[in-house]
């Protein structure tokens, strides 16, 4: 680079600089303002119509007159516009008056809106309405773990009482005998698998409820169930017809009636019917020649006590076969082969009595075997103690 060419650059510097001075000490002149936001930062706001003639935009730079000569003069003049400057100063902080505007001036009477640093403007520039939602997006994102931690909460709770509600029905169907009955009740529970399925070879039955059992034709409200020692009291241990002898050998009782019968229909007719409660006995000779079984079914009418009767028929083909479960004694008699069965309805009470030999055999020709079911009918001797009372509190 040449001498003159440096020269005149620097005079052009200078030229701009001077300009620039006398722009700042001119009282009609466009006046600029320095805002101080920050160390290492000035914003300047220029009045309006400043910059607007030739010379006053950056771009805008007009070379001194008088070429090399010119920018040798520059260096001068600077020099004493310095000097002036701060004599000026001097002079400003002598007398009191405010101080010049600038880096170091801004912070008397500037707008608040300036104090914030440019850093800070360009930010909010350049995001604009992004900061509204970003707090949006990050409160929806808030309330949405909320909610999925509540869903989780109530999930869990729910899967708690399920496993409660499983263990509880558990419960029921293993270790009562009515999980599914509730009070008085009847409950469908037919016996296990594996029990004798014999049906009587003869039978005879009638369904229609006889005068003298009348008094006994409902079950009190306040009836107990039946108990194995009331009905097979002392009265009923032994039964006698002229030498043959029945002795009772065992008798037990229970709440579920459908447990000591087989077959859809015949079950289905206690439940209906209300049977609460029955109990049976096992007697033999004494020569235990011939084995007798008495069962009686505790139901809530003498109309129910006829439908059971009915289901109870072999002969009855409007329903499905089936019968009594009979009392394991280690007998062939009532397991297979002959047997003869009668059924009475005494008022809410329905009556069964089957007997057999104990082998299982053929009857002789003689009349034993019906001699020993007529005896075996004098079982029922209970029942007939419960309408002797039953008639005695209607006449009392």
């Amino acid at each position: 680079m040449s001498r003159s060419d440096s020269a005149g650059r620097a005079g052009a510097r200078g030229s701009r600089r001077a300009r620039n001075g006398r722009r700042r000490s001119g009282d009609a002149a466009p006046q600029d303002t320095v805002v101080d936001t920050g160390p290492g930062e000035v914003i300047e706001e220029f009045a309006p119509g400043a910059g607007d003639g030739p010379g006053d935009g950056p771009g805008d730079e007009v070379p001194p007159e008088g070429g090399e000569a010119a920018g040798e003069a520059a260096p001068a003049r600077r020099g004493k516009r310095n000097g002036k400057r701060k004599k000026a100063g001097k002079g400003r902080k002598a007398e009191g008056a405010p101080p010049r505007r600038g880096r170091r001036s801004a912070e008397s009477g500037v707008d608040p809106v300036s104090k914030f640093s440019a850093t800070a403007l360009r930010k909010v520039s350049v995001l604009g309405d992004r900061p509204n939602q970003v707090v949006n997006t990050l409160a929806e994102q808030s309330s949405g773990k909320r909610g999925t931690a509540v869903l989780g909460v109530l999930l869990g709770l729910c899967g708690v009482a399920l496993v409660a509600l499983l263990g509880v029905l558990f419960y029921l169907l293993l270790f009562t005998d009515n999980p599914l009955g509730g009070g008085d009740d009847p409950a469908m529970a037919m016996p296990e698998e594996g029990h004798s399925t014999l049906l009587p070879t003869v039978f005879q039955g009638e369904s229609q409820e006889q005068k003298i059992f009348d008094p006994i034709a409902e079950r009190p409200g306040e009836a107990e169930p039946l108990d194995a020692e009331k009905v097979f009291g002392s009265d009923a241990e032994k039964l006698e017809l002229d030498d043959l002898t029945l002795t009772l050998k065992e008798a037990e009782a229970t709440d579920t009636c459908t447990r000591w019968v087989w077959g859809e229909d015949l079950g289905q007719a206690l439940v209906d019917g209300g049977c609460t409660s029955a109990a049976r006995g096992f007697y033999q000779d004494a020569d235990e020649e011939y084995v007798a079984q008495f069962t009686l079914f505790d139901l809530s009418d003498a109309e129910a006590s006829s439908a059971a009767a009915q289901a109870l028929d072999p002969r009855d083909h409007e329903t499905d076969v089936g019968f009594l479960v009979p009392m394991d004694q280690g007998v062939d008699g009532l397991h297979q082969g002959y047997s003869q069965a009668s059924a009475q309805v005494m008022g809410h009470y329905l009556a069964v009595y089957w007997v057999a030999r104990a082998d299982a055999g053929e009857p002789d020709e003689d009349t034993a075997m019906a001699k020993v079911n007529v005896v075996a009918m004098d079982a029922a001797v209970w029942v007939y103690e419960q309408v002797g009372r039953a008639k005695e509190a209607e006449e009392g």
